[in-house]
């Protein structure tokens, strides 16, 4: 079997920081080794950056932004801007990003 695609719906939910990044390796490697589309979907922005290639945010149920991971990084997307950055250290962090 060869999947065209593989959806993962929160693959890390609940795991400890080391292991899932174990878990997102895993779904690089699958992705790469049967050369298929994969869909995440995920509020772990840890998992997003460190995999996210393609990042589609939804607010509402609507497409309300899209782009790279370097590109969420310095949006002026309000909404997404609430979601990513609703921490201090998050915020603080960004303010130390380049761009």
């Amino acid at each position: 079997m060869n999947p065209k695609y593989l959806f993962c719906d929160e693959p890390n939910s609940g795991l400890d920081p080391q292991t899932s990044i174990l878990i997102d390796e895993l779904i690089l490697e699958l992705t790469q080794e049967f050369n298929t589309t994969t869909i995440v979907i995920t509020h772990d922005m840890n998992s997003v950056m460190g995999t996210g290639q393609n990042i589609l945010f939804l607010h509402n149920g609507r497409n309300w932004w899209h782009g790279t991971r370097e590109e969420l990084l310095t949006s002026d997307n309000q909404e997404l801007n609430d979601f990513i950055f609703a921490s201090d250290l998050m915020r603080q962090a960004r303010k130390h990003t380049p761009g």
